[in-house]
This record gives C-alpha cells, structure tokens and sequence, in this order.
C-alpha cells in the first residue's frame, strides 16, 4: 500500500513536471499577437493604398454624329457623356490615359483621389497604341504610380484592377494574369499587339487606368474588355506604354535635335536608362558621353527609363 501510493506520487510528480515542460515551452514559442487590422491589411490592401492616390478619374462630354436613316428631323449630331481612368506619372500634373477616353472631348475633368476636380489640357495623342497624356495645373507636389516591369509578368499570378467603372470612382478588382502577348482586333480602325489578358473585373469606366502587381506597381494599363465573355480584360505591358509615352513627351516639347540617344534596359525587375547613340560635334559628345553609358539623374530626377528622362 505505502509503496503503491509512492508509486502514484512518483508518478504524479514525472506527469506534473512533463505538463509544464510542454507549457513553457508552448509559451516561449507562441507567435506574438496579431491584431485583426494587422490581418485585414494584406498585400492587396497595402497595393491598392499605395497606388490609389496616383489614379484619377476622368469625365468629358463630346458630341457624335448621329447615323440613323430616315429621320430628318433628327439632329446631325448629340452629345454624350463619357468616363475613363488616368495615371500621374509625373508630380507636376502629367497623366497617362487611353486616346479613346479623351478623344472628340471638349472639356477634360479630373478627379483626383483626395476628390478635388480640376480641368486637363490634352498634351499628345498616339491613336495607334491608344495612349495619351492630359496635363492639370499644380502648384504642389502630386503623388506618382510606381512602375514595374511588365517583362517578368508570370500567367497566375495576382494582378489587381483600379479604375473608374461605370463612374464609380476608384473602383478595385482581383484577378490573375490569364495570358501574355495577345493580339486583339477590336474594329477596322483598331488593333492592339501583345497585350495582357486579365480577368480581373474591367469595365466601362477603367480605360486608361492601372493593372497593378501585388506590390502595387503598376505593370498595364488597362484598355479593353471582351464583350458578351466573362473575365476577358487586356492591359498595355507598362514596358510599352512608358516608352510610347515618353516618345509622345518628346514630340510635344520638342524645340531642337537631341544631342543622343538612348534605351531602357529591364533586368531582375529593374530598369535602367541606357546611352544608344551620341550625335557628333554636340555639347553632349564634347563632355565624354558616349554609348553605353548609363543616365542615372538629369535634372535633379532620378532616371530608371526613358520617360523618366523625358520628363
């Protein structure tokens, strides 16, 4: 009896020391706490809070002919109202858009995310790549998109929508990269190559606005939705619409012949401005620039691609 109840105590003392081994050690390696905002606050989140405040939304009111036969009485032409997404690349007032969001349009009203309106002058137009660039007067310093590399786009991975849909302003889908490099006729007029497939929800109203990574970096720009199918959306690789866009940058301020040349290079998901060709008997060649060389800041600007040096 007496050793049996030595036994149990015995035994009672190995389990009560195992328990709290295994309490203590659960208490030293329990993860800290996590608040419910921490948790709600994930990369989507904190990509949409970082991209938002650089995208505007668009408003204009243009007149269309009217086609209808046998109606005499009807006037030759009316007016509509039309909406689209912008994107400041520039903290002076500078904005990316479709050509089609602010094509035939009279007076360009912008929205910014803070919904303070202003009026966009039309500053250069590419109709062939669909792209253009709207200017507002600014005497403070705008919030910018941060640019990705559209080359390293992987089909699956998330990419997320932000744009004027249907004239809800700052409106925000998820989706996936569904394909790379599509070819996209949409009329006679109308041809669009190697475009992002998306389906990412893309509606009336998001022309003109981002596709962005899951690090809210901006890698299309959203401008087509296929019509009568699900999930059908296309984006202009960022890499495109950048150089476009500086090209139409030069073609505006254009004043004298360059004095060189150069490219963006992409590697690893960075971007660097590249001297291709320096013009002879130029104050530029006569300082040593040569091909090769890499413009890191011009201006006071860093300079990670040629829109960054147009600007």
């Amino acid at each position: 009896m007496i050793r049996l109840q030595h036994h149990d105590h015995s035994f009672f003392q190995h389990l009560s020391g195992s328990l709290l081994a295994i309490f203590l050690f659960s208490f030293l390696t329990a993860p800290p706490s996590v608040s419910a905002s921490d948790l709600r606050r994930s990369a989507i989140v904190k990509a949409v809070q970082a991209a938002s405040p650089a995208v505007v939304n668009i408003h204009g009111r243009k007149s269309v002919q009217n086609r209808s036969v046998g109606r005499p009485t009807q006037p030759s032409e009316r007016f509509v109202n039309g909406m689209g997404t912008g994107i400041l690349f520039d903290e002076r007032g500078y904005i990316l858009t479709n050509y089609h969001v602010v094509q035939g349009v009279a007076s360009i009203v912008v929205t910014h995310h803070d919904k303070q309106t202003q009026t966009a002058t039309l500053i250069a137009r590419d109709a062939s790549s669909d792209l253009a660039i709207i200017k507002v007067a600014s005497t403070r310093r705008l919030p910018t998109i941060q640019i990705g590399d559209s080359s390293i786009l992987m089909p699956g991975e998330t990419v997320i929508a932000v744009g004027n849909a249907y004239g809800y302003q700052h409106t925000v889908t998820r989706g996936i990269v569904s394909a790379l490099n599509r070819d996209v006729h949409v009329n006679e007029s109308q041809r669009y190559a190697k475009l992002i497939q998306t389906d990412a929800s893309i509606n009336p109203g998001n022309s003109g606005g981002p596709l962005l990574n899951i690090d809210g970096e901006m890698i299309g720009v959203n401008v087509a939705v296929r019509l009568g199918a699900q999930g059908i959306g296309f984006a202009i690789p960022s890499n495109d619409a950048i150089e476009i866009a500086a090209h139409m940058l030069a073609d505006s301020q254009a004043t004298k012949s360059p004095e060189f040349e150069g490219r963006t290079l992409y590697a690893d998901g960075n971007s660097t401005y590249v001297v291709r060709k320096v013009h002879s008997n130029t104050p530029a060649f006569q300082q040593g620039l040569r091909q090769g060389d890499l413009i890191e800041q011009f201006g006071g600007i860093p300079v990670r691609n040629h829109l960054d040096f147009q600007r």
